[in-house]
């Protein structure tokens, strides 16, 4: 029975350990929130400023370029602590291995920054280009929060993660939309800009409406509750009037150039909206592994409890004392009288009343881990049918030579046409892949 309750106290230690290691990769989250939201601000004023061939725009870039960089710098700054990158295995996150290989591509993307900034300063790329480059550096950290999500073992903070990571995604389409829209109405026409026309501006408004609904399915009620009144504060019908605009540009009219900058205010408008709850999301991680851990600790069926019923016994076995440390009794702690019955009798360490206790305390635990499971492979089930998504948009795009956009937008059709889910039609592309033709 020791042995038992040794090994329960084990257990709700790693389940601690474990929480505390979350609390740390939901930091790096929290600091990669605030870097691609700069990004983003960046992009978007790159795109003016290359569109206007470097005759506008050029001291908001700036400042932009100078955030970016001060979010980037936290970002390295937290990655660079010993207990991050030198951590021992036994000390280490929670999916590590898989978390640390996304902020490995995540940093070479970063890497590359310095060399997009070059070519936007001396105007030697596009605003198609650019655009391009800063979303491949975005990409890379959503991917990283993906990750976080994906391994997170703790339901409540994964369903935070989940929610989090759609709201990011959804606001960086929300950010690509500005991007491309500035340089088409700073250059006069979609076509001039490389924007995409009518097409890749639908897919992303559409693309960021699914993301928002996912986004709500997942969020807390008041976090909810605070979303739906940002965006009742969202400057909607203006940002829906200068998209009728740039929709009539990819039929083929012409922008005005003077609305480039109404447009970037409207959408930065809606996107600073949009960060104040990513923001508040973001801050939620961080409670909501510390609220976690105190209710642990506070767990009145914590085995530790039972642990300083067991003080005034005679000495615990060496494998008790080894994993739970110094009994109270050890501390110099007055430890109270048993209660009658519950004294050591015919070699029985554990009186009756104690080990009823213990086997409750036993299957507290196992239910509530069970519990905690179930509710994880619930919130998991989502990030599965994403990766699906994802890879089924792989097929399509090497088999087929598509666009990802293009490769998303046919697979959304072909479920609307077939009244299927759009994760069943992944399924079957994957399942058709080997027998689909390489395009030469």
């Amino acid at each position: 029975m020791d042995s038992m309750l040794a090994f329960l106290v084990a257990a709700r230690r790693c389940e601690i350990h474990d929480l505390e290691q979350l609390a740390r990769s939901c930091e790096l989250v929290h600091a990669v929130s605030e870097l691609v939201h700069r990004l983003q601000a960046e992009r978007g004023a790159s795109n003016l400023h290359l569109a206007s061939g470097g005759a506008s725009f050029g001291a908001e870039r700036a400042a932009r370029v100078e955030a970016s960089a001060a979010a980037e710098a936290a970002v390295r700054a937290w990655l660079a602590q010993p207990e991050v990158c030198q951590a021992e295995p036994a000390q280490a996150m929670p999916g590590g291995a898989r978390l640390f290989t996304r902020v490995a591509f995540a940093l070479h993307a970063l890497d590359g920054l310095t060399g997009t900034r070059a070519a936007v300063d001396a105007l030697r790329c596009t605003a198609a280009e650019a655009t391009q480059h800063f979303s491949r550096v975005i990409a890379a950290l959503l991917a990283l929060v993906f990750e976080a999500a994906d391994v997170a073992a703790e339901p409540a903070v994964s369903r935070l993660l989940v929610a989090l990571f759609n709201l990011m995604q959804g606001k960086e389409l929300a950010g690509q939309e500005r991007a491309s829209g500035a340089a088409a109405f700073a250059a006069g026409g979609a076509a001039s800009a490389g924007a995409g026309g009518e097409q890749a501006l639908l897919h992303l408004i559409e693309a960021q409406e699914a993301c928002f609904e996912r986004f709500e399915a997942f969020c807390p009620p008041a976090v909810r509750s605070s979303w739906e009144q940002a965006r009742a504060r969202m400057p909607m019908a203006e940002l829906e009037r200068l998209r009728r605009k740039l929709i009539a540009a990819g039929q083929g009219a012409a922008l005005e150039p003077a609305l480039a900058e109404p447009w970037f205010a409207c959408c930065s408008q809606r996107l600073e909206i949009m960060r104040e709850t990513e923001a508040a999301l973001a801050d939620g991680l961080r409670a909501a592994c510390a609220q976690r851990i105190a209710a642990l600790r506070a767990d009145p069926d914590d085995p530790q409890s039972l642990l300083r019923a067991l003080a005034g016994l005679p000495a615990a076995p060496a494998a008790l004392g080894a994993l739970v440390g110094p009994s109270a009794g050890e501390a110099g702690a007055g430890v109270p009288n048993r209660p009658a019955g519950d004294e050591p009798a015919g070699g029985e360490p554990i009186g009756p009343r104690l080990t009823r206790s213990i086997v409750d305390v036993l299957q507290a635990q196992s239910l509530r881990l069970q519990a905690m499971s179930d509710e994880l492979a619930a919130v998991r089930a989502t990030l599965d049918e994403r990766k699906l998504v994802e890879r089924a948009k792989g097929v399509l795009m090497r088999h087929q030579g598509l666009a990802e956009d293009e490769a998303y937008r046919l697979l959304r059709q072909t479920a609307m046409n077939q009244g299927r889910r759009l994760v069943d039609v992944a399924q079957a592309v994957l399942a058709m892949a080997e027998l689909l033709p390489r395009r030469g």
